[in-house]
């Protein structure tokens, strides 16, 4: 490890980037506790692409979160809007800027708060104390910790967070009891994906619904997001007998997270949801294809991965053609890793 990026006592606000998507994001809340540590005076804010605000909104180490809009038609009203948002945090003063995320736009935010030192993922970063180049054969969120360990902050035991406020757990009471399930068991099943490579084929998961369902008793709720509501509604009818409760499109993050601590097993493929179920410490079963489970796998102990052929790359999920390595995985071993999990989770 290097030494310090900056002395602590130099240091009472930190920015720290991590702008998108929603798993990188959950990943990122792996960085706080290392931060909190290493400034333990400072403030630190978070920049985040506004859909994914509330990931470090409720976490309690971050003071500040900075939402920014992504143009893709536009970016002369991107860059207007960064400096928009930026002009807070440069009026107050921010000493140190960390980016963990390592894209142009991302360094784009380092450059724009105006920070003395800035730091962290990158090639050619002109006027950075540091920037580092990780290794990213390794887990997302252990790149995260060879980042922070490269500017000199100890990150021996990076594990991301997720915390929502109590109007959460009394949305997601109210559903549950809506549908009959406030004090039953359930398994969450999240088929859907913003890259339709990594979906499993849908008429599969409804046969997996409706043979878990018979043989476990268990109740089953569905999750997506709000452009996912007419799937869901379609999954849970075509999933009959399985009685399935769609909750796509019903709640947001918070609700989300909430949600999937309070779920006995989830069964999902490759996203967002995957990771949060994984850093509120459900088990999970997840079903891989066209990505590496060794840099985007669920993190942490107890759960399940299946994958029935490699990709050739991690970004093998780009193209279409990629889709029939989910095609490729097993109705029954997916069952059967479903029913040993339901089994071996907490409560069973």
């Amino acid at each position: 490890m290097d030494g310090p990026v900056a002395d602590p006592s130099d240091v009472a606000r930190v920015l720290l980037v991590k702008l998108t998507s929603l798993g990188d994001v959950i990943h990122g809340t792996a960085a706080m506790g290392a931060l909190q540590r290493a400034f333990p005076q400072a403030e630190i804010a978070w920049a985040v692409d506004e859909r994914f605000a509330d990931v470090p909104r409720h976490h309690p180490g971050v003071t500040r979160v900075i939402e920014g809009r992504r143009f893709r038609a536009d970016p002369l009203h991107e860059l207007r809007e960064l400096v928009s948002a930026t002009a807070t945090l440069r009026r107050e003063g921010v000493d140190l800027a960390i980016d963990i995320q390592g894209t142009a736009r991302s360094a784009a935010w380092v450059y724009a708060s105006g920070a003395p030192i800035k730091a962290g993922r990158g090639g050619m970063r002109p006027g950075w104390r540091r920037a580092v180049r990780p290794d990213l054969g390794r887990h997302a969120v252990q790149v995260i910790a060879e980042i922070l360990q490269s500017l000199g902050i100890p990150a021996p035991d990076p594990r991301p967070e997720l915390h929502w406020p109590g109007a959460a757990e009394e949305t997601v009471s109210a559903l549950l009891g809506e549908h009959g399930i406030g004090g039953t068991p359930f398994a969450v099943i999240n088929p859907f994906s913003r890259w339709p490579t990594k979906e499993w084929p849908i008429a599969r998961f409804q046969e997996l619904a409706r043979r878990f369902q018979r043989q476990t008793g268990a109740a089953l709720v569905l999750t997506g997001g709000l452009a996912e509501s007419e799937r869901g509604t379609a999954f849970a009818r075509g999933s009959e007998p399985a009685r399935v409760v769609s909750f796509a499109g019903a709640l947001d993050l918070p609700g989300l997270f909430c949600l999937l601590k309070r779920a006995r097993l989830v069964v999902t493929v490759d996203s967002g949801p995957m990771h949060a179920a994984a850093a509120v410490g459900t088990p999970v079963v997840a079903l891989f294809g066209p990505t590496l489970p060794e840099r985007t796998g669920p993190w942490g102990p107890g759960h399940r991965v299946l994958q029935a052929a490699r990709p050739q790359s991690h970004h093998a999920y780009r193209r279409a053609a990629s889709a029939a390595l989910m095609e490729r995985i097993g109705l029954d071993e997916v069952l059967e890793a479903a029913i040993g999990a339901w089994g071996c989770a907490p409560g069973a």
